[in-house]
């Protein structure tokens, strides 16, 4: 009796555990579609929110009064004392003391169109910015896509190995009663029972493969951990791109390479500003306001007098201590590496659109292939299984035919998922996935 208690005991654990995995309840899930987890990730994810902040705060900086272009205006307050005395003899004056409150402004006219260069700078920035916040929401939406199909697929991995085990289950299920029968030896039992485990066992990583591919797309959607999903792959392959297309619309759209164009501008302006320091300035200073001046130390302004005046100003700069053609001289090394850049930047933009393109074409290829070898596999498995139950074919032989359908089966799905996302990245690099008005 304890033997057959202990048998129970163990066929339970093979048999039952696996079934008790966590496995999502349709009608709990939240529906989502790929359509709809780009949507919430721009509303919600953290690090497009974080890019879409900083954007706006390049953007803020495109004004003019960041640039100079602006007068300064001030209100000015002024106590200034001044001891008069003198030593001649026996004579001597008085301390005087003047106080002033004025308003003061003061423009810059010309600094060798350094300030419109600046400003030019601050709207180069500004875009720049924005393509920055461009390539993190596209790397994002990738990385959605990523996590939203490894879902699928590993969902899809989760249902093969619960038919693999139900299969196996029921494989053991007969042998043990052909065994009662006289029918099977021990050794078919024993084969049975531990390929069952083994069944069981994949049960329980592609459980936890899901649960873990579930909760990384929870965390990209900034949602609870314990959200579950009910999603639709939507594994349509779209048959209008063309390689050509996508280079096309990855020089002109392409976040990281007008990365490289906007940065050789900059470059270009920076050294623009650094030659405006060769140039005069040209300034004016305003000033209107009330002052008054007590003898001895007194600050008052019980009777003041109005004043008015205005300076102009020239200043041209002579020396320095080399400070302006250093930095003129290193504005041009950082134009020329910005140029590198740029022409490096082409290269890889060539090579990641060519690399991108052939390993797309060959994922379909590749699904072509793993789709005619499924309907091979199931064939087989299913003459197999037949035979199987007639008795004429070895366990070792049914299961390595149910090997090969699971292999099969597993393969596709990866192969299938892993066209998708080649594909959505070819839409990135094109410049298809993300339009600017998002």
């Amino acid at each position: 009796m304890p033997e057959k208690i202990k048998w129970i005991a163990y066929l339970f654990t093979i048999l039952f555990v696996p079934l008790c995995m966590p496995w999502p309840a349709a009608g709990s899930d939240m529906p989502l579609t790929l359509e709809q987890a780009f949507v919430l990730a721009l509303e919600q994810n953290p690090d497009i929110r974080i890019a879409r902040g900083e954007e706006q705060i390049a953007r803020n900086r495109v004004n003019i009064g960041n640039a100079g272009l602006l007068p300064n205006v001030d209100l000015v307050g002024s106590v200034t004392y001044q001891d008069n005395e003198t030593v001649s003899g026996a004579s001597s004056s008085e301390a005087l003391t003047t106080t002033a409150v004025k308003v003061q402004a003061s423009y810059t006219f010309f600094d060798g169109f350094g300030n419109l260069y600046t400003f030019r700078k601050l709207k180069s920035s500004g875009q720049l910015g924005s393509l920055q916040a461009r390539n993190t929401i596209e790397h994002t939406l990738v990385d959605v896509s990523s996590a939203y199909y490894r879902l699928a697929e590993a969902a899809e991995q989760l249902e093969v190995a619960r038919e693999a085990f139900s299969i196996s289950r029921e494989r053991l299920k007969r042998a043990r009663l052909r065994s009662e029968y006289g029918q099977a030896n021990s050794l078919d039992v024993l084969s049975a029972e531990v390929d069952a485990q083994a069944d069981s066992v994949a049960v329980l990583e592609a459980g936890l493969a899901y649960q873990n591919g579930r909760r990384a797309l929870a965390l990209l959607l900034d949602m609870p951990s314990a959200t579950t999903f009910s999603i639709d792959p939507g594994m349509d392959v779209a048959a209008t791109l063309s390689r050509e297309a996508v280079l096309e619309g990855a020089r002109s759209s392409f976040a990281e390479y007008r990365i490289a164009h906007e940065q050789l501008r900059q470059a270009d302006l920076d050294l623009a500003i650094a030659a405006s320091d060769f140039y005069p300035t040209l300034g004016m200073q305003v000033n209107y306001g009330y002052s008054q001046t007590d003898t001895g130390l007194m600050v008052d302004l019980d009777d003041p007098a109005e004043g008015f005046s205005a300076v102009v100003t020239m200043t041209m700069p002579l020396f320095n201590g080399f400070k302006t053609s250093i930095a003129r001289q290193n504005a041009k090394i950082s134009r020329q590496n910005s140029q590198v850049r740029l022409e490096q930047a082409e290269l890889q933009l060539e090579k990641l659109v060519d690399d991108t393109w052939d390993a797309y074409q060959n994922s379909l290829a590749v699904l072509d292939f793993r789709q005619r070898n499924l309907e091979t596999a199931e064939l087989n498995f299913q003459r197999t299984r037949e035979q199987y139950v007639l008795g004429q074919v070895t366990t070792t032989a049914f299961r390595e035919a149910q090997l090969n359908l699971i292999t099969a089966r597993q393969e596709i799905a990866s192969a299938r998922y892993n066209a998708r996302l080649l594909e959505i990245e070819l839409q990135r690099i094109g410049g298809f996935l993300v339009t600017d008005a998002e």
